[in-house]
């Protein structure tokens, strides 16, 4: 998806196409993509009805096209909305979605879904953490049945309800104590609620830098030792939005914190500071890849107007941005290729 919505018109064989320009192995498979390559159109927030058949032909599709390719499929994202529902008919509804999605993953050929953690209304979202587990663990078993076993990495993300930090991801990875269930590490999420403020016209929250500089240290001493309960590590970075998310804004809503229009219309990749980015993502990376010592999937992720946009040459740019970000990312880290080979791009 970071290549381009296919609400606007860019196809998954166009983006993966770009993918395989550029250079990229592996790529994350949107439900969205599924949808669009079964033939339906999203409308807004709600996709049409798919029946399963139509889903399982979809999926087994985007397998051959990546395998035509040789790109990976690393995981099917995002199943969301899921734990801690207060209304527990609406749970149920929920895993039986889920147990699809176990089939559509294993019609991908992918061993993995991404689950960011929940963000409806708090009067619908419980705050109890044991029972949150509970509904998660009662996901990671079911992928338990299958073999090899399905994987859920779970994200927190700024915009969540109530796992909004990575300790409470952590939290809940250890409640949920089940070998097939880990985090996903994004870098945006995991600066941005403690860096920066998109309500004010600085973009930043006072004393920011420090408190960046002390989460990273207490991640590093936490997941050290830990670092196979990293399943995914998504890059990203953001810039100011056009005016401070207020009352009075046109991107104000007052059902929703400024950091979650913000995360949906302003992120950029990682080192693209001539672009407006100006996170620490740099330190997050570090503390991630040399601290931790983390070395499986790096996923390049985006949401910005640029996916939105129609121009037949989007998924084109995007790769190539990405590659850059990518390139610039391994010579930060002090991995190969060097950054000046991005040159050539």
């Amino acid at each position: 998806m970071s290549l381009g919505h296919c609400t606007a018109g860019h196809s998954l064989e166009t983006k993966l196409e770009a993918a395989k320009s550029y250079g990229y192995e592996g790529v994350e498979v949107c439900y969205e993509d599924l949808v669009a390559v079964a033939g339906r159109r999203q409308c807004d927030v709600e996709f049409e009805p798919l029946c399963e058949s139509d889903q399982m032909a979809a999926a087994r599709k985007i397998r051959a096209m990546c395998q035509d390719r040789c790109i990976k499929i690393i995981c099917l994202q995002p199943f969301m909305q899921y734990e801690g529902l207060l209304n527990r008919r609406e749970h149920e509804s929920r895993f039986a979605e889920l147990l699809t999605w176990i089939e559509l993953a294993r019609a991908l050929g992918t061993g993995m879904i991404m689950m960011p953690a929940s963000s409806l209304p708090e009067n619908e979202v419980s705050a109890d953490l044991d029972l949150i587990a509970r509904d998660l663990q009662k996901a990671a078993d079911a992928g338990r049945r299958e073999e090899p076993h399905i994987r859920f990495a779970y994200e927190n993300r700024c915009s969540a309800t109530r796992i909004y930090r990575w300790e409470f991801s952590w939290d809940v990875v250890e409640r949920v104590c089940r070998p097939n269930f880990g985090m996903c590490l994004d870098t945006f999420h995991l600066a941005s609620l403690i860096f920066a403020d998109p309500a004010v016209p600085s973009g930043l929250i006072p004393g920011g830098d420090k408190a960046v500089g002390m989460s990273m240290q207490r991640l590093i001493k936490r997941l050290q030792s830990h670092r196979d309960k990293i399943f995914l590590v998504q890059m990203g970075d953001a810039k100011l939005p056009n005016e401070p998310i207020v009352p009075g804004s046109p991107e104000y809503n007052p059902k929703e914190r400024p950091w979650t229009y913000w995360s949906q219309k302003y992120r950029l990749f990682y080192g693209e500071t001539g672009r407006g980015a100006y996170l620490p993502i740099r330190e997050v990376a570090d503390a991630i890849f040399n601290g931790i010592g983390y070395q499986g999937w790096v996923s390049l992720e985006l949401f910005n107007s640029r996916m939105e946009c129609a121009e037949v040459n989007v998924p084109m740019d995007l790769a190539r941005r990405g590659a850059i970000s990518w390139r610039k990312l391994a010579d930060d880290m002090g991995w190969w290729p060097s950054a000046s080979q991005a040159q050539q791009l």
